[in-house]
């Protein structure tokens, strides 16, 4: 498909793509419904009551890694669309990036809804898997994507330490 660019005070810009861009952005909000659905209570009241490692950093941090992940995982999605030219790479790409979504919400489920540290480390080891691999695909198709996402593989390795000292202070509560 030919690409529409726009000029605005002297500088090209490539014009965003409307079918890609509401796929993209409602993809993570879908994800994210389906989440508090599984959830239900937010589960901070127990959370609140567990004995918390040295290495956690305060609640808001949170709140602000998770924000910019939706936002980063539509520009990710948005990119995939637009940017891969190979069918299949689009594809694994694209599907890759829901597996990763889903896994996420199925961890705040683990981990709030069933109230479980263990499930809460358990579920970081794995979901650790597809986001590898993302990023690993991404590099072969879209490598300014991987590049976006690496940032968060950090904060998920940060995720892997904390939810480990979590489990090993409160057992499998």
């Amino acid at each position: 498909m030919p690409q529409t660019y726009v000029v605005c005070k002297g500088a090209t810009m490539r014009r965003l793509r409307k079918g890609p861009l509401v796929t993209a952005t409602a993809m993570p909000v879908l994800f994210v419904i389906f989440g508090t659905a599984l959830v239900g209570g937010s589960g901070l009241d127990w959370y609140a009551e567990l004995a918390k490692p040295w290495l956690l950093v305060p609640l808001w941090a949170f709140y602000l890694v998770g924000i910019l992940y939706y936002v980063l995982v539509a520009v990710v999605l948005y990119r995939v669309l637009v940017r891969v030219d190979d069918p299949g790479g689009k594809a694994v790409c694209f599907a890759l990036t829901l597996s990763v979504l889903l896994l996420n919400e199925l961890w705040n489920y683990g981990f709030f809804g069933l109230r479980s540290t263990l499930a809460g480390f358990v579920g970081i080891a794995v979901f650790l898997v597809p986001l590898t691999v993302l990023i690993v695909v991404l590099r072969k198709y879209e490598r300014f994507s991987a590049g976006l996402l690496v940032p968060y593989y950090v904060w998920v390795l940060y995720d892997l330490a904390w939810t480990y000292a979590l489990w090993r202070l409160n057992g499998v509560a």
